[in-house]
């Protein structure tokens, strides 16, 4: 263990804690409001409260994918401060840009909207 080692995980650490708790807690318990353009999108096509339902859904299966990636995040920070960093400065650079994970399920999420709502 140490300080490169311990500062790279608790970054992990902390950015996979914000992913679980601050994000996706509100949208898997439904209870964040649907987002605004999408909502605007889908009102020409389908009844309002068809819309709300399938915004609703989307933010939970958004919602558990930042769960996950989150968890996976955490295990990462645990890794990496636990290890020893200074023998392996090549991954410093890696990990250090660890938390742009959580841009994955974001994806997800919009490649599955935008197919379900064809």
């Amino acid at each position: 263990m140490d300080t490169i080692g311990i500062a790279l995980g608790a970054e992990c650490i902390i950015a996979g804690l914000l992913a679980i708790f601050v994000l996706a807690k509100p949208l898997v318990a439904g209870n964040s409001k649907p987002d605004t353009l999408m909502y605007i999108k889908l009102k020409g096509h389908i009844k309002s409260k068809e819309a709300i339902e399938i915004l609703t859904n989307l933010n939970r299966k958004g919602g558990r994918g930042l769960r996950a990636w989150g968890c996976i995040l955490i295990a990462l920070g645990i890794f990496v401060a636990l290890s020893n960093m200074s023998e392996y400065y090549q991954m410093i650079y890696i990990v250090a840009f660890a938390p742009l994970l959580l841009v994955i399920p974001v994806l997800q999420t919009w490649m599955y909207a935008s197919r379900k709502l064809r």
